[in-house]
């Protein structure tokens, strides 16, 4: 869900062997932010596109979301992560762009990790909740009515 959109977009690197252990047997090879999270070029447009022109039923284009791409990172330190997860929220929000300009008109963006960048003093969660929504807001506030957004955001608290 990262690994893929990271080696889109502008200010992430990888590790050939850098693999972690998410959780059970699930590993991943998480990026490593080190600049300005920004979009290059269409990340899935000519996928869904192609999907699209094998049926005449309507394909959803589904996006890992900003918050998700942060927490399943290792984050650069010299600035605030919310400013970070903006960063990927902008370059995600000209995906949806262009996924709409293309014709889809159903787009999901998965936060599975939503939570998992929770602080662990209750007291501190107003602030970072405030900066995920902002971000899944961001990146998909963009479209027209007409276009269906899908929030999957899980609670695993």
């Amino acid at each position: 869900m990262v690994e893929y959109f990271g080696q889109q977009l502008n200010g992430f690197t990888f590790s050939q062997l850098g693999w972690a252990q998410s959780y059970g047997s699930r590993c991943v090879k998480p990026p490593t932010i080190f600049g300005d999270g920004s979009r290059h070029s269409a990340m899935t447009v000519e996928w869904i596109a192609y999907a699209q022109s094998l049926t005449h039923k309507p394909v959803k284009g589904i996006l890992s979301g900003p918050v998700t791409i942060l927490n399943w990172s290792f984050v650069r330190d010299d600035q605030h992560h919310s400013q970070t997860c903006l960063q990927i929220a902008l370059a995600k929000r000209e995906e949806v762009k262009d996924l709409e300009q293309s014709g889809d008109s159903i787009i999901q963006i998965d936060e599975a990790a939503f939570c998992e960048g929770l602080p662990l003093q209750k007291d501190q969660w107003h602030d970072y909740l405030d900066n995920a929504v902002n971000a899944l807001n961001v990146c998909s506030n963009v479209v027209k009515d007409t276009t269906q957004i899908h929030p999957y955001v899980l609670f695993r608290l």
